[in-house]
């Protein structure tokens, strides 16, 4: 009897000791449990970490992941059952889903051994493999909803595409709670996986008139890459939140190429241009007593729009796509108002409302199924203002309401951080450049993003033309007549002398070079005569620049015909006590305005075009 009595004891001890964990554990978010942050450590080899794990593995969906948004740690019974006879659908990429339950199957594998959880982990990561689109990216379920629905493109929107290259890129490595978690061939897979992610980055950057910018929350899955739409208060854009957050595990990648450096230097200089200076966000509570945000000055604090509308050509091409996609899915909208119901059909909200003059600052949406005349209707007004009667007859919101502002980030200071201390940091441990002659020539040539040309040397070309690239004679490269190409200088280096040689590509007429950093020459300066029969005749020229060096920006144009050229840049350093060795705006521009359609910067009460020519 004793001995029974003695048995009972320790087994309520036990079960005290159980409950006592559980209670504890009951407090983390189960992203914390996840994300390792329960102490102590030892707790993911502990009964209570694979009885969690046990569920875990048990409303696993059936193609291999998890859904998003459950607190699998503390389930009811009810949701339990729920999650069980939901395992034959979609599984999510999205808010950390199933990345974040490979995450802690890992740990309670690495403390355990226990190989039905190692076992799973495999499952959900050959669903990821799966998932992967042609492209390189992933969206948010798989398999895909379908029926022209936002979650079918390429996800960056809540960190997504992020997410799931970091988890790829900590199983290649094979370290920490992943080491031999995988043998060596699913390993080599990872790392295809992530380079593949990658070039989907670089891919998807938003080429901004010829100046690459950064990146929207959602993307179209076929080039040219168009940014997209999500929800109906997420529009086509450029997103300073997605963008700062990318940019900072971009950053995290070792050895970057010539073509990532470009990317990531072009996206921190085109969000530092694009800032809204000195203000921030403040919560408050308004004469209605509802929670509200508003805008306020704030001495050395800078915002960015969630979704910042795009300008000049390249905005009409996307929003011009946005609407086409909205017309194919002929979707209709309906409010009624005093006995009254207005019909709209998406796209026409979306045209009606769109306004090209705010090119370049924060655009936002109402979503509320109460107002569906609202849905991708453009909005300009962050606080509030009177509401307008539209073409039809009905009032519609002119700006965003208080339960909109305090309910979603529509605006904020995300990028401040990577740009004044992640950035200065990263480009000084990989953007230092040395003097000598640096060649343009398809022998330096790496790789293009639409019409921007990298070399292996850190420069860059873009064109207003939209030209792609093609080889000549000698590894030359083929420039197109009348069209302007510029070339962006690294900015600790100043360009001060040119040797240009080359031939014209066509037997008709002589080429020759028109225009040298906003300099315009007579066709009888710099000559390539044409070709004789199929024979390309070579010229030389040379151009001292040292009266004037050429820092930032060159730009250059040929006219007649089509000509081959191998250019070798002379650089030498800048002066050190001109600029700032890690620069805070490394594009001098003001602001940055449309007019008559075309972009314009405004420095200094002159205005230059986007490829840096004088317009007064």
């Amino acid at each position: 009897m004793k001995k029974f009595a003695l048995i009972i004891l320790i087994l309520n001890f036990e079960f005290l000791i159980f409950n006592s964990n559980a209670s504890s554990v009951d407090s983390y978010a189960w992203s914390d449990i996840c994300a390792g942050r329960v102490e102590p450590a030892s707790w993911y080899g502990s009964q209570e970490a694979q009885d969690i794990a046990d569920i875990v593995l048990a409303v696993q969906k059936n193609n291999g992941g998890w859904m998003k948004n459950d607190q699998l740690h503390k389930l009811s019974d009810t949701y339990y059952q729920r999650l069980i006879s939901e395992k034959n659908t979609h599984s999510c990429l999205d808010n950390f889903a199933t990345t974040q339950e490979m995450r802690y199957l890992a740990r309670v594998w690495k403390a355990t051994g226990i190989a039905k959880y190692q076992t799973a982990f495999g499952y959900a990561l050959y669903m990821i493999f799966a998932a992967q689109k042609a492209c390189g990216g992933w969206s948010q379920y798989w398999p895909l909803s379908g029926n022209y629905s936002y979650q079918d493109y390429i996800t960056f929107n809540d960190d997504l595409m992020t997410n799931v290259m970091r988890m790829m890129r900590d199983i290649y490595e094979n370290q920490g709670i992943f080491a031999d978690i995988t043998d060596a061939s699913t390993r080599t897979q990872c790392r295809n996986a992530f380079d593949r992610a990658l070039q989907c980055v670089l891919d998807c950057q938003v080429n901004d008139n010829g100046v690459l910018a950064a990146w929207c929350a959602q993307h179209d899955t076929l080039a040219p890459f168009y940014p997209m739409e999500g929800r109906p208060h997420e529009l086509p854009s450029i997103s300073g939140y997605e963008s700062a957050n990318l940019l900072s595990f971009l950053m995290t990648i070792e050895n970057p190429s010539e073509e990532l450096k470009y990317s990531i230097s072009s996206a921190v200089e085109w969000l530092d241009t694009h800032k809204i200076e000195n203000k921030a966000v403040e919560d408050y509570t308004n004469a209605q007593q509802q929670p509200d945000r508003r805008i306020v000055d704030s001495e050395g604090t800078h915002l960015w729009g969630r979704f910042i509308q795009i300008g000049g050509k390249s905005g009409t091409t996307i929003y011009e796509h946005f609407f086409a996609k909205l017309k194919k899915r002929n979707t209709s909208r309906s409010y009624t108002y005093n006995g009254v119901t207005y019909s709209y059909k998406e796209e026409e909200i979306a045209r009606a409302s769109y306004d090209p003059a705010n090119a370049y600052q924060p655009i936002y949406a109402i979503y509320k199924d109460t107002l569906q005349h609202m849905y991708y209707r453009f909005l300009y007004n962050y606080e509030d203002t009177p509401k307008a009667i539209d073409a039809k007859g009905c009032p519609v919101y002119t700006s965003l309401m208080a339960t909109n502002r305090a309910s979603y980030q529509y605006i904020g200071s995300w990028p401040q951080r990577v740009i004044e201390t992640e950035y200065p940091i990263w480009k000084a441990k990989y953007e230092t450049h040395t003097e000598g002659i640096y060649t343009l020539s398809a022998k330096t040539y790496v790789s293009s993003q639409s019409n921007i040309f990298h070399f292996n040397n850190a420069i860059s070309m873009a064109n207003d033309g939209n030209k792609g690239f093609a080889s000549g004679e000698r590894n030359s490269i083929k420039y197109s007549a009348d069209v302007t190409y510029t070339i962006h200088i690294p900015y600790d280096l100043q360009v001060t002398s040119a040797e240009i040689r080359g031939y014209d590509n066509y037997r008709e007429v002589d080429s020759y070079l028109s225009l040298w950093n906003d300099v315009a020459y007579s066709e009888n300066t710099y000559r390539f005569p044409a070709k004789n029969d199929d024979e390309a005749q070579w010229k030389t020229y040379t151009i001292d620049m040292t009266a004037a060096p050429a820092q930032d920006a060159l730009n250059f144009k040929i006219s007649g015909k089509q000509t081959c050229l191998v250019i070798d840049l002379t650089c030498t350093r800048r002066d050190q006590q001109a600029i700032d060795p890690v620069p805070r705006n490394p594009l001098p521009v003001t602001r940055k305005i449309l007019r008559n359609g075309q972009v314009i910067f405004v420095r200094d009460n002159k205005a230059y075009t986007i490829l840096g020519q004088t317009i007064y």
